[in-house]
């Protein structure tokens, strides 16, 4: 997801695939740049990259990549309409960074840019790994959790309020732990760039940490990884009303003239009303995007998110395959 300021260019992948969508601008030229970057790892040892086409006219495509530690970048030119591109001999132990720039003529597009990392997962005990289900119905699937880091530049104040409700469970909170990990990564987290603050909620709302508390990225997922899981009730409406008045204020580290983006996480249906505090949110200039996992009421999910739903609202079956919302 991309937020268009009078200066400045921000990416936010959310929901974060979508969660969310990579949208870049216009560049050197008038050639639009691809969307929304992704990475499968295929059965046939390869990556798959794979990107939405950009808007107007143009010819080609040259894709580039190139590995960590130490290697040399590779260009490839790729025929309007494939939109994809196969990377062979993948190797887990390597960050592979990628740049996709359209091409008319003699001009090209700013770089659509993504960087993949397999990633290991987390088990019950917490010791041993944790396997997620196969959700695909083909053998084109990722057995990790993929990573998406948007290197484009970024501010904005990020709230994301988490439902720890007993209906999720311990085990199904370690997973969301993990998406929040990832999540986490796909910004530009730092004190004059994007700042990251979380509360929790089931039967009464609380902070786990303000905007302000946090000022790196590893600050970040380190307080991810400690979240502890609260139990109770599921009274969504009122955790909205909450963040509005304790989480979206100057003295919590929320900045005057910085995009406000609000991310609920959610497995059930509310049990007090969403609709008013939804909209003193969305009244307030804050973006509200409604990621559901299992049980969660899509009808409900649209009254809180910000329109358009199809890029703010983003529901899965299970919490095992929440990794598939960041993927753009």
């Amino acid at each position: 997801m991309q937020i268009l300021g009078p200066r400045t260019r921000e990416c936010y992948p959310l929901f974060l695939v979508a969660l969310a969508t990579l949208i870049t601008s216009p560049a050197q030229g008038q050639v639009s740049s691809p969307r929304r970057l992704r990475f499968k790892v295929l059965s046939s040892g390869k990556l798959l990259v794979s990107w939405k086409e950009p808007r107007g006219n143009f010819e080609s495509y040259t894709f580039i990549y190139s590995t960590e530690p130490g290697g040399k970048e590779h260009e490839l030119q790729i025929s309007k309409g494939e939109n994809k591109a196969e990377i062979e001999h993948f190797n887990p132990a390597k960050e592979y960074n990628v740049k996709v720039i359209t091409v008319s003529g003699t001009q090209k597009s700013a770089p659509l840019e993504g960087k993949y990392t397999a990633k290991g997962t987390i088990s019950e005990d917490d010791s041993a790994p944790l396997k997620l289900k196969d959700t695909s119905d083909d053998t084109n699937e990722i057995s990790e959790v993929d990573q998406f880091v948007c290197k484009t530049p970024a501010i904005a104040d990020i709230v994301i309020l988490v439902d720890g409700s007993w209906s999720i469970g311990r085990i199904n909170f370690r997973l969301v732990r993990m998406f929040l990990e990832n999540l986490v990564n796909a910004f530009a987290v730092g004190f004059d760039k994007t700042r990251i603050g979380l509360a929790q909620y089931s039967g009464d709302p609380r902070i786990e940490w303000h905007l302000n508390a946090y000022t790196t990225k590893d600050a970040v997922i380190d307080a991810v990884k400690n979240l502890p899981y609260k139990g109770g009730n599921t009274l969504t409406g009122l955790a909205l009303t909450y963040i509005l008045e304790n989480s979206f204020k100057p003295e919590s580290g929320s900045r005057p003239g910085v995009p406000k983006i609000g991310i609920l996480i959610t497995d059930g249906k509310s049990q007090d009303d969403v609709i008013p505090p939804a909209q003193s949110l969305r009244e307030a200039g804050i973006e509200l995007f409604a990621i559901g996992v299992k049980n969660a009421d899509e009808n409900e999910l649209k009254a809180i998110a910000s329109p358009p739903h199809d890029t703010h609202v983003y529901n899965v079956a299970d919490f095992t395959i929440m990794s598939t919302i960041v993927e753009a």
